[in-house]
């Protein structure tokens, strides 16, 4: 049983994504999506299990991407307000807060258009900032 769910929720993003790629919905891709996913989602199994992989991201992480998302529409009229006064923007580094995976941060922190991952270890993340503006650069 401990192989069976992971696999299964693999499974079944593997089996989505290939229809929102596809982005068609007949019996064809259906059919090549189960397949695909059947792969996929087998050799991943495989690989976390010989390798000892476990996810590093703590629950707190996933509920960022949340705030990252509603902070894109704020980001927006922060844009929409400094690209005619034609500001340059600033590269910034400062301590990151956020515990978990550096893959997932920088992934979540890019949402904003106003502030993007530059480089990313893990004490420090680099920042690039059109606005100055704390929660646009949240998580990382």
């Amino acid at each position: 049983m401990k192989h069976v769910l992971p696999w299964l929720a693999a499974w079944l993003a593997f089996f989505w994504l290939w229809q929102l790629l596809a982005g068609e919905w007949d019996r064809q891709e259906w059919i090549a999506g189960a397949s695909a996913a059947t792969v996929a989602a087998t050799i991943g199994e495989i690989a976390r299990t010989v390798g000892g992989l476990r996810p590093d991201s703590p629950a707190r992480a996933f509920a960022a991407a949340g705030q990252a998302l509603l902070q894109v529409f704020v980001d927006f009229a922060l844009l929409m307000w400094a690209l005619p006064q034609r500001r340059t923007g600033r590269v910034h580094t400062r301590k990151r807060d956020l515990a978990g995976s550096r893959v997932w941060t920088a992934y979540v922190a890019n949402f904003s258009p106003n502030a993007y991952v530059v480089d990313l270890d893990d004490e420090h993340v680099t920042l690039h900032d059109l606005v100055m503006h704390r929660r646009s650069e949240s998580p990382a």
